[in-house]
C-alpha cells in the first residue's frame, strides 16, 4: 500500500523507457530530486545562453537587410552599429529607447525605423524567458513518475495448511484490505486530504458510468423498486495507464467491472418461525437454500434473524458500562459458469427470479440489532424505520421520554450482480475482448483469446493482481461492518441521521475499496515480502518475461525527478545548433558574400561596424597612425604608433586630437627595445 515517504520504495535510477509515449519519445532518465534540480537549473541557464546567441543571429540578418551603399543619416548608422554590437535583446531594447528619444526631433520617421527592431527584441526576450521557464517542463514531461526496481518481486502462493493460513496469506490479505479501505476513505472522494494519495499513477480509478437511478438488475418481482437502483461501470481500465504497469501496447490488459445492485423486496420472501425450546421468534428470509462445500443443501432458507432484539420500550443507561453496539451484516454468494450455477464456488442456490444471467451474485443482509436511529429514514437498506419510545436514564441529567426510530426489517436484504470483461491487443495488434460476463467465464474466455507467447506474461500478471482482488464483495467479506460508512454516525446505541441514498453510498465505498485493493496488488508484488513467515509461500519470477514485468511498475515519488531524454536532447541539440550558427555564420558570410557584387557592401559594413573597427576608423581619420587588418576582428597599428587622445576643451562635446610631441610611447615597443631583445 502507498506510504508517506517515497524513500520507502526501491526506485530504479538511470535510463528507462516510459511506454506511454513510445520507445523514442518515452526514453526517460530518473534521478534524485537534488540532482534533477541541478540539471534543470543548468538547463535554464543554457536556454538563456541560447537566447542571447539567437539574438546575435537575428541582428546579423537584420544588419544585412538594412544595409545600403548610399549616404544615410545618423539613425541609420547608429542602428547598424547597434545591430552589429548588441550583446543581447535586453540591451538592444534599452539602446533603441535611447535612440528614439534622442533622435525624435533630429531625424525623420525615427520610431518607424526603430520599432520593428524593438518589437523583435521584445519578442525574443519574452520568448526565451518563457522557454527558460518551460524548459524544465519539456524536459520533465514524466513529472514524478518513477520506475520501481522490482528486485524483491514475488507473490504469495496459497497456504495449504489451514492452521497457519490465518497468520500468513489470510492476515496479509486482511491487512492490505484494511489499508485499502482507509485509502478509499481518504482518496476516493472529491476532496482528497490523505497524505498517501500521491503514490499510484492514478489517485483513484475512473468510473465510466455511475447510475443512481438504474433499473432492477433481476426479475422486477424481487426488487424493492423497479428504478432508483445503482449501476457502477468502471469502463476499460488499462494495466499501463491506470495501474502503472509499464509495458508496450501488445503487453497490456484492459479490465472492466460492472456491479448492479438493488434492495430486495421481502414480501413473499420472508416468514416468521418460533423456537419453542429457546422461547424465541425469528424472521426467516428465503432467496434460495444454503449449501456447503460438498454441494449439499444444509438449510432450506437463506438466513434468519431473532425478533427479540426489538422490545417496545428501550431503556438506555449511560453509566460507562454500556454494551458495545454495532450493525450486523451477513452475506452469501453465488458464482456462475457458462450460464449455470457453479456449485463448488457458491454458498447458496438463488431462486429463479434472483438468478442472474451468467454473472456473479451477492446478497447482503443488514441488521441494526438494538441500534436506535435519531431520525426517520427512507433509505432502501437502512430505512423504513418505525417509532419507539426511549427512556434515557443518565447520571447527570434526565432526557425524559424521547422518540427514536428502529429498523423495521430485522435483516434488510440487498443484492448485487457483478460482471467482468477483459481486452488485450497482442503481438498481432488487433484488440480482442471477452463478453461482459461472469468473472469465471471472462477469465476462461480471455485465455482462449491470448496468443501463446502472451500467456506467459499474462499468467504472472493475473496471479499477482486480478486473482487476488477478485470481487467487490471482498471488502465486506474480510472487514465486515468496518467497511460501512454509516458507522461514522454511530454513537453507542444511537445512529445519527442518514441520507436517503445511504445504501448507494455504501456500495460505492465497497467498490472504491475493492479498486484500491486492486491498485495495491499491482504494487505489492513488486515490493515483495521480507517477513520470514512467508518464506515457504513466496513465488519468485523465473522467466525473463516475468522478471521484465517485475521491473516495470510505475509510481509517483516526490523525492525523484524523471526527465525526458528526448526533450532534453532536443533542447541541447537545437540550442547547440543555434550557438554554433551564431559563431560561424558571420565569418562564413564575410568569406563568401564579398564575392557577390550585390552583397559586398553589406558584408564589409558588417565587418567595419564592429567595435574595434569603429575605433580604427575614428583614429585612422586623424592621420596619426597606420593600421592593418581593416576587415579582421581585431585591427592593429604599426609598432610605436601613437593614437589620438580626447580633447576635453568642451566637456560636453569631447573630440579626438593628436597627442603632444613629448608624450611617452606606450602603445608599442620602440626600436631600441626591439634591438635589446635580439640576441
Amino acid at each position: 500500500m502507498p506510504t508517506d515517504s517515497a524513500t520507502t520504495y526501491d526506485v530504479q535510477l538511470g535510463v528507462w523507457t516510459d511506454w506511454s509515449r513510445g520507445r523514442v519519445y518515452g526514453a526517460t532518465l530518473t534521478c534524485t530530486r537534488k540532482d534533477g534540480n541541478l540539471l534543470i537549473a543548468f538547463l535554464a541557464f543554457f536556454v538563456a545562453l541560447v537566447g542571447t546567441r539567437f539574438w546575435r543571429l537575428v541582428c546579423l540578418i537584420l544588419h544585412h537587410i538594412y544595409s545600403k551603399d548610399y549616404p544615410s543619416d545618423g539613425v541609420y548608422h547608429q542602428r547598424q552599429v547597434l545591430l552589429r554590437n548588441a550583446p543581447n535583446p535586453e540591451a538592444t531594447l534599452g539602446m533603441i529607447a535611447h535612440m528614439g528619444l534622442s533622435w525624435r526631433h533630429n531625424a525623420k520617421q525615427v520610431w518607424a525605423r526603430l520599432l520593428p527592431i524593438f518589437g523583435l527584441a521584445m519578442a525574443c526576450l519574452t520568448g526565451f524567458i518563457l522557454a527558460g521557464g518551460f524548459s524544465s517542463r519539456v524536459a520533465t514531461l514524466v513529472s514524478s513518475e518513477v520506475l520501481l526496481s522490482g528486485a524483491n518481486c514475488a507473490f504469495l502462493g496459497e497456504d495449504p495448511n489451514m492452521s497457519t493460513y490465518g497468520d500468513t496469506v489470510g492476515s496479509q490479505t486482511a491487512e492490505n484490505m484494511v489499508e485499502a479501505e482507509n485509502y478509499a476513505r481518504q482518496c476516493y472522494n472529491s476532496v482528497s486530504v490523505g497524505v498517501s494519495c500521491g503514490t499510484y499513477v492514478k489517485k483513484q480509478l475512473p468510473l465510466a458510468v455511475i447510475d443512481n437511478n438504474a433499473s432492477c438488475p433481476f426479475d422486477t418481482r424481487v426488487c424493492n423498486h423497479t428504478a432508483g437502483n445503482l449501476l457502477i461501470d468502471t469502463g476499460l481500465l488499462d494495466s499501463h495507464y491506470d495501474f502503472g504497469r509499464n509495458t508496450p501496447t501488445n503487453k497490456r490488459i484492459q479490465f472492466r467491472r460492472t456491479i448492479h445492485c438493488a434492495p430486495l423486496a421481502t414480501k413473499g420472501y420472508r416468514f416468521r418461525t418460533y423456537d419453542v425450546t429457546r422461547n424465541e421468534s425469528y424472521t426467516t428470509y428465503y432467496y434460495g437454500p444454503l449449501q456447503n462445500v460438498n454441494e449439499s443443501i444444509t438449510v432450506n432458507y437463506t438466513t434468519q434473524f431473532s425478533d427479540n432484539i426489538y422490545p417496545d420500550i428501550e431503556e438506555l443507561t449511560h453509566n460507562g458500562g454500556d454494551t458495545v453496539h454495532d450493525f450486523s451484516v451477513r452475506f452469501h454468494y453465488s458464482l456462475h459458469w457458462n450460464g449455470s450455477l457453479d456449485p463448488g464456488y457458491s454458498s447458496f442456490v438463488p431462486i429463479p427470479e434472483l438468478t442472474p444471467q451468467n454473472a456473479s451474485l451477492f446478497i447482503f443482509f443488514l441488521s441494526s440489532g438494538s441500534l436506535l436511529f435519531t431520525h426517520p429514514s427512507t433509505d432502501g437498506w437502512y430505512g423504513e424505520t418505525t417509532n419507539t419510545t426511549v427512556i434515557h436514564k443518565l447520571k447527570v441529567s434526565d432526557w425524559g421520554n424521547t422518540t427514536m426510530f428502529r429498523q423495521s426489517e430485522p435483516g434488510a436484504p440487498l443484492a448485487c450482480k457483478e460482471l467482468e470483461q477483459y481486452c488485450y491487443r497482442g503481438v498481432k495488434g488487433q484488440q480482442k475482448c471477452t463478453p461482459l460476463e461472469s468473472p469465471s467465464n471472462s477469465m476462461a474466455d480471455l485465455l482462449h483469446l491470448l496468443d501463446e507467447e502472451d500467456k506467459v506474461w499474462f499468467d504472472w500478471l493475473f496471479l499477482t493482481t486480478f486473482n487476488i482482488a477478485k470481487s467487490t464483495r471482498m471488502p465486506l467479506a474480510l472487514l465486515g461492518t468496518q467497511v460501512l460508512t454509516a458507522r461514522n454516525k454511530l454513537n453507542g446505541p444511537l445512529v445519527g441521521s442518514l441520507p436517503d441514498n445511504q445504501w448507494q453510498l455504501e456500495v460505492q465505498h465497497w467498490h472504491a475499496t475493492a479498486m484500491a485493493f486492486l491498485q495495491a496488488c499491482f504494487l505489492e508484488s513488486i515490493i515483495g515480502f521480507q517477513d520470514p513467515k512467508y518464506s515457504h509461500l513466496i513465488r519468485y519470477p523465473n522467466t525473463t518475461t516475468e522478471k521484465d514485468l517485475c521491473a516495470n511498475q510505475k509510481i509517483l515519488a516526490e523525492g525523484y525527478v524523471s526527465i525526458s531524454i528526448f526533450g532534453i536532447t532536443c533542447i541541447f541539440l537545437g540550442g547547440g545548433l543555434i550557438i554554433i550558427l551564431s559563431f560561424t555564420l558571420g565569418p562564413i558570410l564575410s568569406c563568401y558574400l564579398p564575392r557577390i557584387r550585390n552583397y559586398r557592401y553589406s558584408s564589409l559594413e558588417w565587418s567595419v561596424n564592429d567595435t574595434f573597427q569603429q575605433q580604427r576608423l575614428a583614429h585612422e581619420a586623424t592621420g596619426l597612425s597606420t593600421w592593418s587588418g581593416g576587415t579582421e576582428a581585431v585591427p592593429v597599428t604599426k609598432p610605436g604608433d601613437l593614437l589620438a587622445v580626447l580633447d576635453i576643451t568642451d566637456p560636453t562635446h569631447p573630440k579626438l586630437r593628436a597627442p603632444a610631441v613629448d608624450s611617452p610611447q606606450i602603445s608599442g615597443p620602440s626600436d631600441d627595445e626591439d634591438a635589446e631583445q635580439k640576441p
